[in-house]
């Protein structure tokens, strides 16, 4: 009983043990708030860094677009200049004879595009013209696929090399877009017999016939063309075995 007396059992404090548990989650909480806060700067920082690019690239392309224009603009100076027949100078005045002929055999280059692209617009204006009329029809009425139309009715002009220069030239301007297959998919469904029938109808008694011969012609060239693009072979290498 002396001892009991003495020490007393130990009665835990409620009191104390509340602070505690208060001061473990009030440190819980700030843990938390200063998380939060970590994070709400880290996705603040993250956000200025994606305005920051984003900036640096509407920036990046302005330069961009301003130097491709002032340098389109030089290129369009220059090529006027030589075009009227000066001659270019380098950074120190002078006389620049290797940009001088480039800039001649870019010029020389457009106008070759240009001819061609022509010649080809030609070609489908003349059909524009041809499918919007209804009156009687002529060999020499038909635009043929030829460089040059025709001046005879001779239908040995409608021969594969001579078609296929003109069907594939304009396909080699560099603004050109269309594919050898594609131009020659869109030819064999102009020049089908069973498509030109209807014109054929209005040609003069005496150009039927060879106007339908020139269509056969042209029909079995675009035939053998669409083969030749089928199996790989070149213009060159399928003109021969028509031979």
């Amino acid at each position: 009983m002396v001892g009991y007396l003495a020490f007393p059992p130990f009665l835990p404090n409620h009191d104390s043990y509340d602070s505690a548990k208060e001061r473990a989650c009030n440190l819980e909480d700030d843990r938390d708030r200063k998380g939060d806060r970590a994070e709400e700067r880290q996705h603040e920082d993250d956000e200025r860094e994606r305005v920051y690019e984003k900036q640096q690239r509407v920036l990046l392309e302005a330069r961009r677009l301003r130097l491709e224009k002032e340098r389109e603009i030089t290129e369009n100076s220059e090529m006027e200049w030589v075009r009227s027949g000066g001659i270019l100078r380098d950074a120190y005045g002078r006389r620049d004879k290797v940009r001088t002929e480039r800039v001649r055999q870019e010029l020389r280059l457009q106008v070759e595009e240009k001819r061609r692209i022509d010649r080809w617009e030609g070609y489908e204006g003349r059909w524009s013209v041809l499918l919007s009329s209804e009156g009687p029809l002529t060999f020499m009425d038909i635009p043929w696929p030829l460089q040059t139309p025709p001046s005879t009715r001779d239908i040995k002009l409608l021969c594969p090399k001579s078609i296929s220069e003109f069907l594939f030239e304009s396909l080699s301007v560099r603004s050109n877009i269309t594919t050898r297959r594609e131009r020659i998919r869109s030819s064999l469904l102009r020049w089908h017999p069973d498509k030109t029938s209807s014109l054929v109808k209005r040609v003069v008694q005496e150009d039927v016939d060879i106007v339908r011969d020139g269509i056969n012609a042209v029909f079995h060239c675009l035939k053998g063309l669409q083969d030749a693009e089928r199996t790989g072979q070149s213009t060159e290498q399928q003109n021969y075995m028509q031979r």
